[in-house]
């Protein structure tokens, strides 16, 4: 009798285990097979050669994470929330946010929904939460992969200018944030690009409706 091959699932769950554990660099089908116990060949009948791995991958984290995202009253606030939430999610799994790209990007059409699905109940337009979601998620996860590649701050002030320095002790300071933390790590920085683009949604918003009346 042919030896039932191993589940999508089982794969998928342990391909994030090796991961989180081992890092980018240690994902290949050879050290997946080894830790499953099974060929390489099995690996490849069932979620294919390393980019179908690695986009099935993406697709499997993000349906089975939990997004801590509650809406809010405000559409403006449930954006604010939803980035912070998907920033988190990010930054708690720093090895699948290097994984994100143009090719690996629609899966996660399921956690932009949550807040696409928000915003059409508040009354955006089909047209404007469309497209204030695609920019949302480009600003979260191109500030989240800032903050994950940055370097250490002692390495960064080697190339910074004396006025640099004083700025970043400035926001330090008036933020608690301690020296190991990244400069980009600081939420005020994040929540202040994030409102902006907020702003300028609700002014299109406001123009769309303005054109209507």
């Amino acid at each position: 009798m042919a030896k039932p091959l191993i589940s999508k699932e089982l794969i998928l769950d342990e391909a994030l285990d090796l991961l989180n554990e081992e890092g980018l660099e240690k994902l290949s089908a050879r050290n997946l097979a080894a830790r499953l116990s099974c060929s390489t060949r099995t690996l490849y009948e069932q979620v294919g050669k390393r980019d179908e791995l690695i986009r099935e991958l993406v697709s499997h984290f993000f349906s089975n994470s939990e997004l801590h995202f509650s809406p809010a009253s405000q559409w403006q606030e449930s954006g604010l929330l939803w980035a912070n939430a998907m920033r988190s999610a990010l930054l708690t799994h720093p090895n699948i946010s290097r994984l994100l790209t143009t090719q690996t990007r629609p899966a996660i059409a399921e956690t932009v929904n949550l807040l696409l699905r928000d915003w059409l109940n508040k009354g955006l337009s089909e047209e404007l939460a469309l497209r204030g979601c695609r920019v949302l998620t480009h600003l979260v996860i191109s500030m989240t992969l800032t903050e994950i590649e940055a370097p250490p701050l002692p390495e960064r002030r080697q190339r910074r200018s004396r006025r640099e320095i004083e700025f970043e002790d400035l926001i330090i300071a008036k933020t608690g944030s301690g020296e190991n933390q990244t400069f980009q790590d600081i939420p005020e920085v994040f929540e202040n690009a994030v409102r902006w683009t907020l702003a300028g949604i609700e002014s299109e918003v406001k123009q769309a409706n303005a054109g209507a009346d």
